[in-house]
């Protein structure tokens, strides 16, 4: 994990946050398939959306994904050892606003 930790690269993390967060808003709004299952039974699984996406954009998921790995451990050590902002079950370790910021990761 030490040398993961290493590689934390937030703007990365955060261009590619904003980047999933455009596109599978496009994908729920305009592909029929996907607005298929979001009304089946089971509904719309994550899983569902990455196999509806190009190859690039999956590799493009797997370097967001363990980004957001390194992510979560720094937020769990620094709420740990005090450090950030606390985590609340409400917000996790996004802060405390009700207001929709898309500056905010998800």
């Amino acid at each position: 994990m030490k040398q993961e930790m290493e590689s934390w690269d937030e703007a990365r993390y955060m261009e590619l946050n904003t980047y999933f967060r455009i596109k599978i808003q496009g994908m729920v709004d305009s592909d029929p398939y996907i607005r298929e299952l979001q009304k089946a039974a089971g509904g719309l699984q994550l899983a569902d959306l990455i196999d509806r996406m190009t190859e690039s954009d999956q590799e493009l998921w797997a370097e967001f994904i363990r980004l957001d790995r390194i992510k979560l451990h720094l937020d769990m050590q620094n709420h740990l050892e005090g450090r950030g902002t606390p985590y609340t079950p409400r917000y996790g370790f996004g802060g405390s606003s009700e207001e929709e910021d898309n500056s905010i990761p998800w």
